[in-house]
């Protein structure tokens, strides 16, 4: 599935509850909200950046903190309809981003590139 159409099928689920890995943690926490991998988190939005063309979330937490956060740092239950295609895109862009290049600038990598057929 490609992110585009990843996007459009997360739009129809909206809210979404979430799980947040390692940096969306720290983020949180940075704001002073007590959130460790076991906190529910609320996705409210998502988008696709210009920059990366990676899915971005509108992220909250308790209705109070409101950040943005890439799809890849977060997790999503099991039992959810979208849980393996979320799963799936976010090993694709781990994998992607872990993958040694022709081109020696890493900074040129966008994972909307991964997505073209």
């Amino acid at each position: 599935m490609s992110a585009q159409g990843l996007l459009v099928e997360i739009k129809k689920h909206l809210p979404l509850r979430v799980y947040g890995k390692g940096p969306v943690i720290e983020l949180f926490r940075e704001l002073g909200a007590f959130v460790d991998k076991k906190t529910p988190l609320q996705v409210t939005d998502v988008f696709r950046d210009t920059e990366s063309g990676e899915l971005v979330c509108f992220v909250s937490v308790e209705g109070k903190e409101r950040v943005t956060a890439a799809l890849a740092n977060l997790k999503m239950d099991i039992t959810h309809p979208l849980y393996r295609k979320v799963k799936n895109y976010r090993e694709e862009v781990a994998r992607a981003i872990a993958s040694p290049q022709q081109d020696v600038n890493r900074s040129s990598f966008r994972v909307g590139d991964l997505y073209k057929k």
